[in-house]
């Protein structure tokens, strides 16, 4: 009988180079609560002097995955820890996503401390390069 293995519906990974990579299969509620799950845990173990670099795929799903929701909880978020670790946050998406509006949406909405950019699925070496960068 063969085995069956699930997929993670959101896959975290601690690279080398010290980013946190995120990579959502799924665009359901669960995933973004496993999302939030394991940045609870970068957060709690950060030093608030440092600065957290994520890297977040969401173009493995069949659906996209909500940026407004993401933002949204990334707010609660905030007020759970006000002093933690700057983020910066590099999101890879699907050609075709309305940037310009989404962009500006973010940039309204996301916590002051940190920075958020979006790039192409295939720009992800310059997404990487980004968040080495400061």
């Amino acid at each position: 009988m063969a085995e069956q293995v699930n997929k993670p519906r959101c896959e975290y990974t601690h690279l080398e180079n010290g980013i946190h990579q995120f990579v959502f299969f799924e665009s359901s509620k669960q995933a973004i609560d496993d999302f939030f799950r394991d940045l609870e845990h970068i957060l709690v173990s950060t030093p608030h002097t440092e600065t957290a670099r994520y890297l977040i795929d969401i173009t493995q799903g069949s659906r996209e995955i909500s940026l407004t929701t993401l933002v949204q909880r990334f707010r609660r978020l905030e007020t759970h820890f006000p002093h933690r670790a700057r983020g910066r946050s590099a999101i890879l998406h699907k050609p075709g996503l309305m940037l310009s509006v989404i962009d500006s949406f973010i940039r309204t909405l996301a916590p002051s401390r940190d920075m958020t950019r979006f790039f192409p699925v295939e720009r992800r070496d310059d997404a990487l390069a980004w968040l080495l960068a400061e």
